[in-house]
């Protein structure tokens, strides 16, 4: 008995050492909203890192091509991933863990502008979107066809895209759009389109005490500021 408590008294104190509990967060490329570098995640890349934190977690931030990221989370246990739009396609296949902010999209373009969704089908030849983008449902569920669709691939720069007339449109989130217009020749933009959700999501099988946790951190941010100061420290309010 006295070798027992012996190890006993050894091996408990190492267990409140134990640092906390990772858990892997995909995120796509797409500044502002979420990028990969030495100076922040984006917006909400950042929101996320954080609300895991303050739920007691160790966010281990993964980059994926954004359809395998979400097949890997649907697949996968207490995974999760930033920002997902909530559509009625994805609705049964996460467990939505806490909404981050609405985001609207539209389509950039070098001609007029237009003003929905119906005329962006009608006159437009092609139009770049992103592969297992929400965008994409959205455009397919507005009854694009597949040879309306440039599925951007990993190294397209979508906005020379466009310059070039290679397509005639790229439909992307505002804040994204925004945030990759240059120096060069002025692009138009649409009415904003599509008003979706994002969120922090999980698996579906996710254990119900990090989703809980994580929901009540990222409230508490919205109530003490910290999502705004986030957001502006990306896109300063004008």
């Amino acid at each position: 008995m006295r070798l027992i408590a012996c190890l006993l008294s050894v091996l408990l104190p190492c267990s409140s050492y134990a640092g906390p509990r990772d858990i892997q967060l995909y995120m796509p490329d797409a500044p502002p909203l979420a990028l990969h570098g030495d100076n922040g995640h984006g917006i909400t890349g950042d929101i996320a890192v954080m609300a895991l934190q303050r739920a007691g977690y160790n966010a281990v931030v993964v980059n994926a091509p954004w359809a395998r990221a979400q097949k890997r989370t649907q697949e996968s246990q207490d995974i999760m991933i930033v920002p997902l739009s909530r559509t009625p396609e994805r609705e049964a296949h996460f467990t939505w863990v806490a909404n981050i902010q609405p985001l609207h999209r539209a389509f950039f373009t070098l001609d007029n502008p237009v003003a929905s969704l119906e005329e962006a089908r009608q006159r437009y030849r092609l139009v770049a979107v992103g592969l297992g983008s929400a965008q994409e449902e959205i455009l397919r569920r507005s009854g694009f066809r597949d040879d309306q669709l440039y599925a951007l691939k990993l190294g397209d720069q979508p906005i020379q895209l466009v310059r070039r007339g290679r397509v005639d449109a790229w439909f992307t989130t505002e804040l994204e759009g925004r945030h990759l217009w240059d120096a060069g020749p002025d692009l138009a933009m649409s009415t904003l389109l599509a008003p979706l959700d994002m969120y922090i999501a999980c698996s579906l099988q996710c254990d119900p005490q990090l989703v809980k946790a994580v929901h009540d951190a990222l409230e508490h941010m919205r109530k003490d500021g910290s999502l705004q100061r986030i957001s502006e420290r990306y896109v300063p309010a004008p």
